[in-house]
């Protein structure tokens, strides 16, 4: 089990704090303090997961971010300040899987980062099958989403994964966003009603690039969201083929 982490952060004391800290849970836990040095240990090395400081000396840490998610699956958690909305926004809809605002306490990290390892790993998925909607196909075994129009790979991050699967799988029932943030998150994490937006928006781009009639996913006024199709099981002939 891959169980390295790479935290990118500027900050030289912090991250020797965090560095003996998550080694001590555990984790191979790598230091990066610009945004060169951490693309140089991502192209040599795979990762777990990465903490990723969003204020950088040498680049911004939103387009470390956009590189990662066009690489990789690896999961991200992004450091921010509190007054950085905006760069929240833009980091979750680019595809991170999370955020912590600094000041924090390791241990909110600590816990962040089981989370969103948690939900990668996804070891609670034990039945091979998928579902077909509107041209798509969902497969619970390999986490992944086809075109079938071109047979071509949907690329959907771990939490936009989590995200598809909880409303496919309460397809025409309104999940609230509180619901949405239990399935995500979990019971001991909170965040805003605008990251579960972002998430929402960022898959509705993804899923509904087959379909020209309303977007799959839904908004209730007032209550959350809701997918509306049809869905068929089928074998897993795709998957073991």
């Amino acid at each position: 089990m891959n169980n390295r982490i790479l935290v990118v952060d500027d900050d030289g004391q912090l991250t020797a704090f965090l560095k003996r800290f998550l080694d001590k849970q555990g984790f191979d836990t790598r230091i990066a303090a610009t945004g060169s040095d951490a693309r140089k240990l991502l192209s040599s090395a795979s990762f777990a997961l990465v903490v990723l400081d969003l204020n950088l000396p040498d680049v911004d840490g939103l387009e470390i971010a956009g590189e990662i998610r066009h690489n990789s699956q690896t999961p991200v958690i992004m450091l921010t300040a509190r007054d950085e909305v905006y760069d929240r926004i833009v980091g979750l809809e680019i595809g991170a899987d999370d955020y912590v605002t600094k000041p924090y306490e390791p241990r909110e990290l600590l816990a962040r980062i089981r989370s969103v390892l948690r939900r990668a790993a996804s070891s609670e998925i034990k039945e091979a099958h998928s579902i077909r909607f509107m041209g798509l196909e969902l497969s619970l075994s390999q986490r992944k989403l086809v075109n079938l129009e071109n047979d071509t790979i949907v690329p959907l991050t771990n939490t936009e994964f989590t995200l598809l699967y909880a409303l496919v799988e309460n397809a025409n029932e309104v999940l609230s966003r509180a619901t949405i943030m239990e399935l995500l998150y979990g019971t001991n994490i909170t965040v805003t009603d605008r990251s579960i937006d972002a998430h929402v928006t960022r898959l509705r781009r993804k899923i509904d690039l087959t379909n020209e009639s309303a977007s799959l996913i839904r908004a209730v006024h007032g209550q959350g969201y809701v997918f509306a199709a049809e869905l068929q099981q089928v074998s897993d002939a795709r998957d073991n083929s």
